[in-house]
């Protein structure tokens, strides 16, 4: 008799007596965490429902459920109000809140988390404009009309810059940079609020930040990794300059 999908098959005899085959849903587990390593889901997206994720793998829905609870329960998922479930993060690893309260209390530490974040951008920037497709270019150019709109209400936009430079880090191409900005977001949601609030809150550094992000996205556009990679080097110097004028502490010797 052949096993079901949900009956794990026999001890192999030369595995050794103390092994057990994996059970059902740590197999499906298994699979997921290789579709995110993938890039098959990226963190803000929803699951498949239980129901088609059971028929895709030939499991039952309830070994996909307490697969799912598995993968909850180590940060990788999380319930999504009014059903489904969204992946959070793709590594289990949820940024350390300590660092977030660093930034927040130090304007040196932001400056630093700056200079970070102009190499990781200025890298990302570059592979944007190599690998970038046709719908990313299209999604980019929308985006950037609202993240800009005037009439866009004030309290949305460290979100929507932070939604912008996700979308660049997508377009890079790699999976491994987008999961690791994702990881960064509440650092950087916080750098962000501290830049456009409380130091250079103000239509001139709004901008500013205008005119880059239209220099970035032209480059990326115009599939020409040098003006893209310096135009965000330029971008994010100028926010680390900003930070450094304003606040003499943050200036390195």
């Amino acid at each position: 008799m052949q096993p079901t999908p949900d009956q794990p098959a026999a001890p192999n005899a030369h595995s050794g007596e103390n092994e057990r085959p994996k059970r059902v849903a740590d197999r499906v587990a298994d699979t997921l965490l290789a579709r995110f390593a993938a890039g098959d889901y990226l963190p803000g997206e929803r699951l498949p429902g239980e129901r088609q994720l059971a028929e895709d793998m030939n499991v039952s829905r309830v070994s996909v459920r307490a697969a799912l609870q598995k993968l909850k329960t180590r940060g990788y998922l999380r319930a999504v109000q009014g059903g489904g479930t969204e992946l959070l993060s793709s590594t289990g690893i949820e940024m350390d809140v300590a660092m977030t309260d660093l930034v927040r209390g130090s304007i040196t530490n932001l400056a630093d988390l700056m200079e970070l974040r102009r190499t990781l951008e200025t890298w990302a920037a570059r592979r944007a404009a190599e690998n970038a497709t046709d719908e990313q270019l299209a999604e980019l150019r929308a985006t950037f009309q609202q993240v800009h709109d005037p009439r866009r209400a004030a309290k949305y936009r460290t979100e929507d810059d932070h939604r912008l430079h996700m979308m660049i880090a997508r377009a890079s191409g790699s999976i491994i940079y987008y999961h690791l900005m994702k990881m960064l977001h509440d650092v950087l949601h916080t750098a962000l609020d501290e830049i456009r609030f409380h130091i250079f809150a103000g239509p001139q550094f709004d901008n500013m930040v205008q005119n880059h992000h239209r220099a970035i996205i032209d480059a990326i556009a115009a599939r020409d990794p040098d003006r893209a990679e310096q135009a965000m080097y330029e971008h994010l110097g100028a926010v680390i300059n900003h930070v450094t004028e304003r606040n003499p502490k943050a200036a390195k010797d």
